[in-house]
């Protein structure tokens, strides 16, 4: 497989001879080039927002899509922070489970597992690739953010609020904050990718560049929600969402930490 790559792009801008779409190149497209469409990505079979940057085949007919991180995804995951000591190898179907009738689900969101994944038999661990490259830690709206899983997850999530789905993913990874004066936010990561996509915004592991600013209402929303309810720097929070949308840049589920304006 050969990239070609662009001066100041991180991503290469053309993958040719890509193992499971060899007969055509694939282009890279920037939420810039195109800002309209949805896609299910032919890799990890999610879902993609529109204004997300992807890899599509040059022939329109073929309809291929694949996340970055799906089509660059290395063949070994590096050590991940939350999995210390445990080895990930990408597959490119997940692997069957013990009951036939049983879903395969991430361990770090709690969706479906339906294509790419990187999987451990040790310990039968998943993850999806974007959600295998989430940063430690990012920052929004002034306010520290970092990545938990495992028994450090909390139970409550600002963007669920504490109903049913709060329970089935409890032991699923989230972004958290304790800088509100006592306050404490958690956000899951697979609430904030199910309104994200639900509100048009970038999906999966590219909400950053020109979708940021989409992305950024769907948490000032929900925060502006419970804000009344609350005292000292959480109503802050929610007022710097309100009036700093436009400077905010996030980057949660991209492979970059996020340095937002505060």
């Amino acid at each position: 497989m050969k990239v070609k790559s662009e001066k100041d792009t991180r991503a290469p801008a053309e993958i040719c001879g890509y193992p499971f779409h060899a007969a055509h190149k694939l282009k890279l497209v920037t939420a810039a080039a195109d800002d309209a469409e949805k896609f299910v990505c032919d890799g990890c079979q999610e879902r993609g927002g529109a204004g997300s940057a992807r890899y599509t085949c040059d022939e329109a007919a073929c309809d291929f899509d694949l996340h970055t991180s799906c089509a660059l995804a290395p063949d070994v995951l590096p050590e991940h922070a939350l999995f210390k000591g445990r080895a990930f190898v990408l597959l490119h179907e997940p692997p069957p489970t013990e009951d036939s009738g049983e879903r395969r689900v991430c361990d770090a969101c709690g969706d479906e597992v339906r294509g790419f994944v990187y999987h451990c038999f040790d310990r039968d661990l998943d993850l999806h690739p974007c959600c295998a490259h989430l940063p430690g830690r990012v920052a929004l709206g002034g306010a520290a953010f970092e990545l938990a899983g495992g028994r450090k997850a909390p139970r409550r999530c600002l963007l669920c609020r504490g109903e049913g789905s709060r329970h089935l993913r409890r032991k699923y990874w989230t972004y958290s904050s304790d800088d509100f004066d006592g306050e404490v936010v958690h956000l899951h990561v697979a609430c904030v990718k199910k309104m994200a996509y639900e509100s048009s915004s970038a999906g999966c592991s590219h909400w950053t560049g020109g979708g940021g600013d989409r992305n950024m209402q769907v948490i000032r929303d929900s925060v502006q929600a419970v804000a009344p309810q609350r005292n000292g720097r959480f109503k802050l929070f929610g007022a710097k969402l309100e009036s700093n949308t436009g400077n905010i840049h996030y980057a949660i589920l991209s492979d970059d930490d996020a340095r937002l304006s505060g």
